[in-house]
């Protein structure tokens, strides 16, 4: 019996995209090391100085020594937060890569088993190919590059006021979720080479599964599919704002960081009880722009655009969909779905 499009989206976007969350995670604990209670605690400390010093935050600094000694516990305590950091990360994520592939090969015949109602020899995990190792060991350069930009900031030359040292103190906190993010990418993009160690197996096209809350670009490949070894077109977006032309194809997911999309085997001999996967998909996707479904770091304008070019191009929208989007554009804002 086949199982609904339903079925098989919930097993992509909750099931296998909540074991890739946990991976992620499990990976920046062991990295991070409570790197932000760190700085949190660094910024607190300097403030405290800070203001037995001048009075409070809005004070400037008076030249002498005991503005050189704030700035320098400030900087030395920056630079071994993040010297370690940058130490340490390279290993924990290289560490991660065998497991990412083994678990898009795992998660690709799972969804393909049940797709297909087929059972087939589990292929082989491929090996960490070296790009993937490069990738991993670029975290260090990240990380030396947000220190060295902190250090700048926080030259006793530039000091003299405190939001000039909060700068130097952001500047270097902001290494931790940028080292989140690169753990994001490269773990994901070692799942996808999984997957397509399944595709390559077993199938003759790749469908490209979006999250749930996912993007205005990412929800412009959904349902789409391409071959094995054919990238998906380039520079798509509900958001013509975002859209690039002539730009080259893409291989598959990440699209961009933090992005958990994922490009599953499909075959269109393949049968679901109801409406079929790739239309599935698309309606999904239909329905989060009219909705107005997003994640906080994506603007309204630009969902809303979305929605109004989904009304500029789709003619077979669904009767409640359509009317979602329109009234999102009447009122300049989205409710949310009952």
């Amino acid at each position: 019996m086949p199982y609904s499009s339903d079925r098989l989206m919930s097993l992509v976007q909750d099931d296998h995209t909540g074991d890739v969350v946990d991976l992620e995670n499990q990976l920046a604990g062991r990295v991070l090391r409570g790197s932000d209670r760190a700085f949190e605690e660094l910024i607190r400390r300097t403030l405290a100085a800070w203001t037995r010093a001048y009075g409070g935050p809005n004070q400037p600094a008076l030249p002498g020594d005991i503005l050189r000694r704030i700035i320098n516990a400030a900087r030395v305590a920056a630079r071994s937060l993040l010297d370690d950091l940058a130490a340490r990360a390279p290993g924990v994520l290289e560490d991660g890569l065998g497991p990412a592939l083994a678990m898009g090969v795992r998660q690709g015949s799972e969804f393909m088993h049940t797709a297909s109602g087929r059972r087939r020899r589990t292929p082989a995990v491929p090996s960490v190919s070296r790009v993937l190792r490069d990738e991993a060991r670029r975290i260090r350069d990240m990380v030396v590059e947000r220190r060295d930009r902190a250090l700048f900031l926080l030259h006793p030359d530039r000091v003299t006021r405190w939001s000039h040292m909060l700068a130097g103190l952001g500047a270097a906190r902001a290494a931790v979720p940028a080292v989140r993010a690169h753990i994001a990418w490269v773990i994901n993009t070692a799942i996808h080479e999984g997957l397509d160690a399944v595709v390559r197996a077993t199938a003759p096209l790749r469908l490209w599964v979006s999250e749930a809350d996912a993007c205005v670009r990412c929800l412009a490949y959904t349902g789409r599919t391409a071959r094995p070894g054919e990238p998906f077109p380039g520079g798509l977006s509900w958001d013509p704002h975002q859209r690039a032309a002539r730009q080259p194809g893409v291989d598959g997911p990440p699209l961009h960081s933090h992005c958990r999309c994922r490009a599953v085997p499909w075959n269109d001999a393949w049968t679901t009880s109801g409406v079929r996967l790739p239309l599935a998909l698309q309606r999904e996707a239909h329905r989060s722009l009219a909705y107005g479904t997003a994640r906080p770091s994506e603007s309204r304008a630009a969902r809303l655009r979305a929605a109004r070019e989904l009304l500029r191009t789709t003619d077979d929208l669904l009767p409640a969909v359509e009317a979602r989007a329109r009234t999102a554009l009447r009122t300049g804002r989205f409710t949310q779905a009952a």
